[in-house]
């Protein structure tokens, strides 16, 4: 059971005026009790909250008249914003600063949106969902293309490995690729068990859960990996079979997002198709917590969500604008 108990509202000073895109909090752990949130989308309108539950101050917000934004996220912990939508440039907004800088595209790719990207833990890389199988690397300083992943089917998911080492890929598919980023070599690839299209993926450091388009999410153990970037594999051209820990069939719809906690401890799972569609599981004991979310639970359609470093608070934007804020006290064993 999860001890779950709602705060204000994170962006209750000031809620967006569409559906919440992308709520992060700031990767650095030096506030674990009041973090700094950022919330981004439709409305054009990117804005930064210090959360402590009660007040949760608005420090600022920013208006991109030509961009509604569809993702967002801090660039590791340098303070800068990477934003993005469904257009062929995207923004990188220095937050210290104040600096505004529009990348007016990638040389040598012809992407009319780059609406849908991931950044390594350490802010290095930015990885954009290309056309045609392409995974776009740009390097988080220069912001200049370093290189192209490539894959069978189109890109769907993109996942990063905590320690930035790997980079995960999957989507029409339904295969999960594995790249050694610094080689780029593509050293595994495996069938995910489900087969339908894959529509999200999460890594932690000993798991990686892929969640397919029929909504069911699958777990698989992958501590090995962070040992053998020695080893060469022949290219990983064929697809072999792993086997699931844990496949989890409670999402009825596609699973659009996948989050894990901090820790590890929780994987949260939902989709943009059902209102409340958002389940937590205990990774530990491969159960899902049944206490919450409820029925009355006011979540709508869940449109982004984060974990807070150090696991405090788990926070939700919404189609509504909101961006619902629970503080997680602790969690047992039924």
């Amino acid at each position: 059971l999860l001890n779950v108990v709602r705060q204000r509202d994170a962006n209750v000073a000031d809620p967006n005026r569409s559906a919440v895109n992308a709520v992060q909090f700031h990767p650095s752990s030096e506030a674990e009790d009041n973090p700094l949130l950022m919330t981004a989308g439709m409305d054009k309108m990117l804005k930064f909250f210090k959360v402590d539950g009660e007040e949760n101050h608005k420090i600022h917000g920013i208006h991109f008249p030509q961009m509604p934004i569809m993702c967002a996220s801090f660039l590791g912990d340098t303070g800068s914003v990477v934003l993005s939508g469904r257009r062929p440039f995207f923004y990188v907004y220095d937050a210290i600063s104040g600096n505004i800088q529009k990348i007016p595209s990638i040389i040598g790719r012809s992407e009319r949106s780059l609406e849908r990207f991931s950044i390594s833990p350490d802010g290095k890389i930015i990885a954009f969902v290309g056309n045609d199988g392409y995974i776009i690397l740009l390097d988080g300083k220069s912001r200049q293309w370093i290189g192209d992943l490539k894959m069978n089917g189109s890109v769907r998911a993109i996942s990063f490995t905590p320690d930035g080492e790997y980079i995960m890929g999957s989507g029409s598919d339904g295969d999960v690729y594995r790249w050694h980023i610094r080689s780029r070599r593509c050293i595994e690839r495996f069938h995910n068990q489900d087969g339908t299209i894959t529509s999200s993926m999460a890594s932690s450091s000993n798991f990686l859960a892929v969640g397919a388009e029929s909504g069911v999410v699958n777990l698989y153990n992958d501590k090995h990996h962070h040992h053998h970037h020695s080893t060469r594999h022949p290219l990983a051209s064929t697809s072999t079979d792993k086997t699931p820990l844990k496949s989890i069939m409670n999402l009825q719809t596609s699973a659009d997002m996948l989050k894990f906690s901090d820790d590890g401890q929780i994987l949260a799972m939902s989709t943009r198709r059902e209102t409340n569609g958002l389940k937590l599981l205990h990774v530990p004991s491969g159960t899902v917590f049944s206490n919450w979310p409820t029925s009355k639970t006011p979540l709508k359609y869940v449109w982004s969500m984060d974990f807070s470093p150090g696991s405090k608070y788990f926070a939700i934007g919404n189609d509504h604008g909101k961006c619902l804020l629970y503080q997680l006290k602790h969690y047992w064993d039924e």
